[in-house]
């Protein structure tokens, strides 16, 4: 996989699956636990409305995100999903058992800051989204991995970022 691409791990019902997704030449290329897929997605109305073509068959499907979890409404089936990114995966685990110390939301790959949803000094909580970036020809909502206080907000709609940059900082809440 080159630069452009980035890997996502999906969990549906215990087994997990790795996903490839790269751009080459303006077209979005999926790999499935490394073996190519045909497979065509569209946004039809954002952020949850898609076209989706899959060997040759097109399907309507709506995406909704509630933190690392995102549930697919497809041909009548709601199908329930866990997502994480390298970063994202890297991340909890790097942060897992800390307890302490700012809280970064990154930037999973390169992109366009879309929207900022939160400001300084605002409350958060775990799973709410806090910023919108757009990579690969999609739009990815950014989620608190924690409950606690925006502390600073470090890009501003418009701004292209890197992979890895640092887009909202959060202070942990204060246990109880």
């Amino acid at each position: 996989m080159s630069n452009s691409g980035i890997r996502y791990f999906v969990d549906y019902k215990g087994k997990e699956r790795v996903v490839d997704l790269e751009e080459k030449d303006g077209v979005l290329v999926l790999h499935l636990d490394g073996e190519p897929v045909d497979a065509d997605l569209r946004v039809i109305s954002a952020p949850s409305l898609h076209s989706l073509l899959l060997d040759g068959h097109s399907r309507e499907m709506v995406l909704s995100r509630e933190g690392d979890e995102i549930t697919v409404s497809l041909d009548g089936e709601r199908i329930v999903l866990r997502v994480q990114d390298e970063v994202g995966r890297a991340l909890a685990a790097f942060t897992e058992g800390t307890g302490s110390g700012a809280l970064d939301v990154l930037a999973p790959m390169p992109g366009v800051v879309v929207e900022v949803l939160v400001k300084p000094g605002e409350t958060v909580t775990t799973g709410q989204p806090v910023l919108v970036l757009e990579a690969m020809k999609m739009q990815n909502e950014l989620t608190s991995e924690s409950d606690g206080v925006v502390d600073v907000v470090h890009v501003a709609a418009g701004d292209t970022v890197e992979s890895g940059a640092v887009l909202v900082s959060i202070q942990p809440g204060e246990e109880s």
